[in-house]
């Protein structure tokens, strides 16, 4: 009925087991339709995709506890689903942005510290780890990320976008030697001494950016041996208030403002992980290597969705009056992928009529070999 379909993905996956690329896929639709990590609520819609609807529907809840289960057995499935999230992406980009969101589930709490990368004006994430608790993460649960992402991912070039939360000498340094800039905003009083040591004070630099409300005054200074641009804007915030963004860049500081602005459309992403889309904080998998194979198949929904709004989107989407569009990429991507999902296989139909230069990496971001 659909096997030809199904070997044609099977040859994308080398290694994979023709149930597993069924069921991967089958996942991934049942999420495109359902819009929840639930597999309780997902169960409902398998009957009616693959047109087996006398099946019981608590079979079909077995079905998809057994594909969690895949992650036992095989520790590297979720990366291969990543690697292919990531091959869809056929432009270059150049920023990256850190971020995490916590949440507690059912007694059990959850920290997703993602890396995404900035498509196209949308943030799609690349690479997670869920740290397990809440508050911010530490150095080494930073580098334990990158070094992870670096495995499957190249990285190298790419312009790290961060907020205040992950400053660190030892984190500076590994980005260094990763090859990865980075545009991280500061706090009042971050490394005071080490700017003291050259040129302007902080004082004489703020002085000049509140007369010259949004234009950036800048200097060089060292840390750890390292040179690094401290960034300053003045601007009027609510109230009139004069407040300052404070940046330390690897990059000339008119690139380090120009990248920072894009770091808020990590947290558009999160709300569309989120209440605005698959509801993640429903997620409620207690085994690591489980949660690692939800996350990777949710990331892989979430880029067909958003690679698929941006084909037409600035023809279709109207702008409304205070300048905003009328829905997002991601929404759109999602309504139109609900068109194709009458049967299981007219989803795959569809699914590899967009997707046929898969393999094609024209934005070199995954390896070739991924371990």
């Amino acid at each position: 009925m659909y096997a030809h379909l199904l070997q044609k993905f099977k040859d994308l996956v080398p290694g994979w087991k023709s149930s597993q690329v069924k069921n991967t896929l089958l996942m991934v639709a049942l999420l495109l339709e359902e819009k929840t990590v639930s597999l309780w609520k997902l169960k409902g819609s398998v009957g009616k995709l693959l047109g087996n609807t006398s099946t019981d529907p608590r079979s079909h809840y077995q079905r998809l506890k057994r594909w969690l289960k895949l992650s036992d057995s095989n520790k590297h499935i979720w990366a291969g689903m990543l690697q292919a999230a990531a091959g869809l992406l056929e432009k270059k980009s150049r920023f990256l942005i850190l971020d995490g969101s916590s949440w507690k589930w059912g007694g059990k709490k959850h920290h997703f510290l993602t890396l995404s990368v900035l498509y196209q004006g949308v943030s799609i994430p690349l690479w997670w780890q869920d740290l397990k608790k809440l508050g911010i993460s530490s150095q080494w649960e930073r580098k334990l990320l990158l070094w992870m992402a670096r495995k499957v991912l190249n990285l190298k070039g790419k312009v790290l976008l961060a907020d205040r939360e992950y400053v660190g000498t030892q984190w500076f340094e590994t980005l260094r030697q990763a090859g990865i800039e980075l545009v991280i905003r500061l706090r009042k009083g971050n490394y005071k001494y080490q700017l003291a040591a050259r040129g302007k004070s902080v004082g004489k630099l703020e002085n000049k950016a509140k007369s010259q409300l949004e234009k950036l005054v800048w200097k060089k200074f060292t840390l750890e041996e390292h040179d690094y641009y401290y960034v300053l804007k003045a601007y009027r915030g609510r109230g009139g208030k004069i407040e300052f963004l404070r940046l330390i860049s690897t990059v000339t500081p008119a690139l380090a403002m120009e990248g920072y602005g894009y770091r808020y459309r990590i947290e558009t992403m999160f709300k569309h992980l989120k209440s605005n889309g698959f509801q993640v904080e429903n997620l409620n998998i207690k085994t690591p290597c489980r949660v690692e194979m939800m996350m990777a198949v949710l990331v892989l929904a979430y880029t067909l969705s958003v690679v698929y709004g941006l084909k037409n989107y600035k023809r279709r989407i109207g702008i409304k009056k205070h300048g905003c569009p009328e829905m997002s990429v991601f929404r759109y991507g999602l309504d139109l992928w609900q068109n194709h999902l009458q049967t299981f296989k007219h989803f795959l139909q569809q699914l590899f009529n967009y997707c046929k230069n898969w393999c094609n990496r024209q934005n070199n971001l995954v390896w070739e070999n991924v371990p």
